[in-house]
């Protein structure tokens, strides 16, 4: 018998048996159908509100294989989501795999030259997002993107005059219909069992647990709250009779230590050196989130928790909490602002007053 392959055969392994554990090719040929790339880098949080479009993509291209690019924490965020047949890092062994495939769609929205680059050298008939120019500048692939790109470049329409939120702003701009469905992480039955194992004695009696998402990253000042405000929100909450989980990141160890301290230590710990995905399942455990505009905010979406979400130099405008959350936006005339050094106190987040962000989390729970 003539030995064939099905190359194009989303089952197909190349290094071993597919699942069928058949020769090539057998009565579970299944083609790849319309062959599609994202690549998208950048923030964590970006990556994982990105994945909006993978709901879109299938409602357009039933059969689609989709393919995704990404750093190494995005590839790990994103594993094990239906929808993404492929994920690559973005180093030389991921770049070299998706430069020498050929896809029918490749959607590029950082303006990075890397990924800009990147996308001018795949081969692909259809190109949408951001490209690279001639002269190595970002700049978009047709006139869709035209008014997401300019939002980038104007701080006034970014921060005064634009009322759409990125989901709906990335889909126009790739040119598809937006039909708000929320994106979603799906952490594996090790993540979610040693969460529940986490949580368990802390819901002793259905106490539900608050979590608290207290750091922002590094880049801009001020997307979360000072470590006092968390104090204060902390105890209101013990005095209401709720459990408070910290969350965080590496960046947070201390902080989380310390705010813990000041309530006398009557505050759960989660662990702030989690993986990306072992993160998302302690998230999913609480009975609702307050969080500054990072990781945890989207996180707290994927996972359909009710989230209070603080906005003070980010658009508030830009973040749906698709009917799961409230935000609570600063007053400070200034914001947003975007700044990645700001001196002016007290500053724009500590204008949100711990007794509003208690009263939006016990509604939320309630």
């Amino acid at each position: 018998m003539k030995f064939e392959l099905a190359l194009d055969c989303r089952n197909y392994m190349g290094d071993r048996p597919c699942r069928f554990k058949q020769r090539c090719t057998c009565s579970n040929y299944s083609p790849m159908g319309h062959r599609i790339l994202i690549i998208k880098l950048g923030a964590l949080g970006d990556v994982v509100r990105t994945a909006c479009l993978l709901p879109t993509l299938k409602r357009y291209y039933p059969s689609s294989h989709i393919t995704w690019i990404s750093l190494p924490n995005g590839v790990r965020i994103l594993k094990n989501h239906p929808f993404i047949d492929q994920l690559f890092a973005f180093d030389a062994e991921g770049v070299t795999a998706v430069q020498n495939q050929t896809f029918d769609l490749v959607i590029s929205l950082d303006k990075e030259p890397g990924p800009t680059g990147l996308c001018n050298a795949l081969r692909s008939p259809d190109k949408r997002g951001i490209k690279m120019s001639e002269w190595g500048t970002a700049m978009p692939t047709d006139t869709r993107v035209e008014t997401y790109f300019e939002l980038g470049l104007d701080d006034d329409l970014k921060f005064r005059h634009n009322t759409k939120t990125y989901p709906e702003l990335i889909h126009e701009a790739l040119g598809f219909d937006y039909v708000r469905e929320p994106y979603r992480l799906y952490p594996d039955e090790a993540a979610i069992n040693r969460a529940k194992e986490l949580f368990a004695p802390w819901k002793a009696g259905d106490r539900p647990i608050i979590g608290l998402n207290t750091g922002a990253g590094r880049v801009f000042a001020h997307k979360a709250p000072g470590s006092d405000r968390w104090v204060e929100v902390a105890r209101l909450l013990l005095d209401a009779g709720y459990g408070v989980a910290l969350l965080g990141g590496p960046d947070e160890q201390e902080l989380n230590e310390w705010i813990n301290a000041q309530c006398d230590g009557r505050l759960h710990a989660t662990g702030t050196r989690n993986a990306e995905l072992e993160f998302t399942a302690i998230v999913g455990q609480c009975a609702a989130v307050a969080t500054g505009d990072t990781l945890g905010l989207h996180v707290a979406v994927s996972q359909n928790v009710p989230t209070v979400a603080l906005f003070g130099p980010t658009c508030a405008q830009e973040i749906d909490l698709f009917d799961c959350g409230v935000t609570l936006v600063t007053e400070l005339p200034c914001a947003p602002c975007y700044r990645r050094n700001c001196d002016i106190e007290p500053h724009c987040m500590d204008l949100i007053k711990a007794e509003a962000i208690v009263a939006a989390l016990k509604n939320l729970v309630q």
